[in-house]
């Protein structure tokens, strides 16, 4: 426990100092700087590093060279630190300043025709691009409630919800106590913003992922199913001019019918082809160190 604790500040007040300097950069330098901060992490994390590539070999096994597999587990990782650095510089500045960084906006209508059915809407996406920034940027246009994890240190914690409540205007939703928060949320005709994209643990399906069968996060279909709301999958992407741009998809629900399982497989299936298909068209953006494959079907090799 000890050595936990002493792990955990030696993170938090270099973070903290970190932060602060930060915040005194003009843009354009922590822009830069963040992208040489995650092309130092690629090289000296062996352990983050080696799961990027691996990943990306499950997912790309015969497509790319291992040049390619080491440029794009590069780009990977200078995409992330840049996103971080320029999410750190603009704390404090509130949900004006956020949401003006995105210049470009696909697919609004689909996200107002569900809403228009007065039940809320579960707008879904992964780990791609600024997903924090999409939360804004939902907030921006209707009021939004995020599913979030607690994170493992306490600190950071309050930090991070902070920042989302306070600079981006959404409200969260912690797991553990979430369901009860989300149908609060949906009646109210919220939307609900959830990433769909890691293991879910417990609970969870088997979907194909990019060629492999993963046990992919179900809990949003069933409630999709119980309430009538809508799913709308959604991502904040960086365009080739290096800025961002919302793209949402037109919504579809989970019906309660014969078969009502069978419909919640189909709602997974659907929200997981969303998530690849963005993966596939922006492969730097995504992370590819989440151990995604992970869980295993019952007696796979």
């Amino acid at each position: 426990m000890a050595k936990t604790k002493l792990k955990h500040h030696l993170i938090y007040y270099p973070a903290r100092l970190l932060m602060a300097v930060l915040r005194l950069l003009p843009f354009p330098w922590v822009s830069g700087l963040g992208r040489v901060f995650g092309s130092l992490v690629f090289a000296f994390a062996g352990r983050e590093r080696n799961k990027t590539l691996s990943n990306i070999r499950t997912a790309f096994p015969k497509g790319f060279g291992q040049a390619q597999v080491e440029g794009l587990a590069r780009a990977v990782w200078v995409r992330l630190g840049q996103n971080l650095f320029e999410v750190v510089h603009s704390r404090g500045g509130g949900p004006q300043r956020m949401v003006a960084q995105v210049v470009r906006a696909r697919g609004v209508e689909h996200l107002r025709k569900a809403l228009a059915r007065g039940k809320g809407a579960l707008v879904v996406s992964g780990h791609l691009g600024s997903w924090e920034l999409l939360g804004g940027y939902l907030a921006s246009l209707h009021p939004t409630s995020a599913v979030a994890q607690h994170l493992y240190d306490e600190r950071f914690d309050r930090i991070v919800t902070d920042f989302r409540e306070k600079d981006l205007g959404f409200s969260i939703i912690k797991r553990g106590l979430a369901l009860r928060g989300i149908l609060a949320a949906l009646k109210e005709g919220r939307i609900v913003f959830a990433l769909v994209d890691q293991d879910s643990g417990r609970d969870g399906l088997f979907v194909p992922f990019l060629g492999k069968e993963a046990w992919t996060q179900s809990g949003v279909a069933r409630i999709a199913q119980r309430t009538g709301a809508p799913i709308v999958p959604a991502f904040m992407v960086r365009g080739t001019d290096g800025r961002f741009e919302a793209h949402l998809e037109p919504p579809f629900t989970v019906p309660s019918g014969k078969d009502p399982e069978a419909a919640v497989l189909e709602g997974v299936r659907r929200y997981t082809e969303a998530v690849e298909s963005y993966v596939k068209a922006y492969p730097d953006q995504w992370m590819w160190m989440h151990e995604r494959w992970k869980t295993r079907p019952q007696g796979e090799r």
